[in-house]
């Protein structure tokens, strides 16, 4: 009897070694392709430290077509390449900017998004965990962080500023803000603003007007659940 049950812990000692060989392998693994996919953004960001910021774009565009601007949060880890796929819209949401698979992502701008012509630019781009990709917009949850942080950088042709007038965590079905990408008049431009003033986290004193062009980055809001989502608005400043 002993000897029997001496076999059976020897087999489930061995089958739980397994098993834990198993999974030591695929975090490794993991956290071999999270430091790859990190180093490749950090390269892409310190190669945009040096460089003019419409040369960084021209150059990403010769590695990819699909590259169409860069965005940067001065003072901030958001600093990266801005992709855009009319005929596959979430190609992007898993992919990195050389078209490998990638939890990651790279942000993208909206497939219903035309650079010229919307009212409305919408960049999309993940939330993971500590802080990382689009998850660092979370940070302005706090006003401190906001006041310290209150323009974004949108290169495209050209270095275009943008000043954050709005930040939200919202339901996406309580409030469709993906949706507006062209308004069909002032009223309709209004009512757009005047949401997103309305969910805005704190008073921010900016009111944009009629015709004036708005960036939104959106991204999952993780501590409230899969239909939220975190988003900053910001007006272009026109100099």
């Amino acid at each position: 009897m002993n000897s029997k049950r001496s076999c059976v812990c020897v087999v489930l000692f061995l089958f739980v070694a397994a098993i834990l060989v198993i999974f030591t392998g695929m975090a490794v693994n993991q956290l071999k392709e999270d430091y790859a996919e990190e180093k490749q953004f950090v390269n892409i960001q310190n190669e945009a430290q040096t460089m003019n910021d419409n040369n960084i774009v021209d150059k990403l565009r010769k590695r990819n077509k699909d590259v169409i601007g860069y965005l940067k949060i001065p003072n901030t880890t958001i600093s990266y390449p801005v992709m855009q796929t009319k005929d596959n819209p979430d190609f992007y949401l898993d992919h990195d900017i050389d078209k490998n698979y990638s939890f990651y992502g790279t942000p993208y701008l909206s497939a219903y998004c035309d650079l010229e012509k919307s009212d409305n630019l919408i960049i999309y781009g993940h939330n993971i965990n500590g802080g990382k990709m689009f998850g660092a917009l979370t940070q302005y949850r706090n006003e401190k962080f906001y006041k310290q942080h209150k323009e974004i950088l949108f290169t495209t042709k050209g270095k275009k500023k943008f000043k954050i007038f709005s930040v939200i965590s919202v339901n996406k079905n309580d409030f469709p803000y993906w949706k507006f990408v062209m308004e069909q008049d002032e009223p309709d431009y209004d009512k757009f603003i005047n949401k997103a003033k309305k969910y805005s986290i704190y008073n921010i004193d900016i009111m944009p007007k009629y015709g004036e062009k708005i960036l939104t980055l959106s991204t999952c809001d993780n501590s409230r659940g899969d239909d939220y989502r975190f988003v900053v608005f910001a007006v272009e400043l026109v100099e």
